[in-house]
């Protein structure tokens, strides 16, 4: 069917869709990852956001990252540190989201890379294969405001923020439209 023979509503809804935030399915915990780079500062802020099937807050940080000075470093160091703070709690079954695709299917691959981040990568996809499981696809940056919000806290943050059961007030906003969405 063609775009014309649609009704705006339609298309409306396929757009939601495709732009809000999914719970993971039973079983699973999601963690939404985002990276940015203040280059002006010459150092980067990362946001992760732990949610369960309800979309509940398991966690939520803030990290400062210094000496990271390449868009796709930070993106990769992103999911590392998610992947260490939830290893110590045992999580047998991970989603992991991102929006940053090269990322996503670099992680996807089973081949080895030469890049400059090889070895980060490599030492990502060991870290991942101590899970039960572990899942990571892409997401557009509408499905993921919360951590996108948090990454832009980061600057403000000297080393890590973590907050428990809930998000910070400067993230209710983009955690309300993801409960809303769903």
């Amino acid at each position: 069917m063609s775009l014309e023979g649609r009704n705006c509503s339609s298309i409306a809804t396929d757009v939601r869709k495709v732009c809000k935030w999914q719970p993971p399915q039973d079983g699973f915990l999601k963690f939404n990852v985002d990276g940015t780079m203040f280059s002006e500062l010459k150092k980067a802020g990362i946001g992760l956001v732990l949610r369960d099937s309800r979309g509940a807050v398991v966690m939520a940080t803030t990290v400062f990252e210094r000496e990271v000075y390449e868009p796709a470093t930070i993106e990769l160091v992103v999911v590392l540190r998610g992947l260490q703070l939830c290893f110590p709690l045992r999580i047998p079954k991970l989603a992991i989201e991102s929006d940053y695709l090269l990322l996503v299917q670099a992680l996807q691959t089973e081949y080895e890379t030469f890049s400059s981040n090889g070895n980060l990568l490599k030492g990502t996809k060991a870290l991942m294969s101590y899970f039960q499981e572990v899942c990571i696809d892409h997401v557009n940056r509408m499905g993921n405001g919360v951590s996108y919000t948090l990454v832009r806290y980061a600057w403000n943050v000297s080393d890590v923020q973590t907050w428990w059961g809930n998000v910070p007030n400067f993230v209710d906003h983009s955690f309300w439209f993801d409960q809303v969405a769903m």
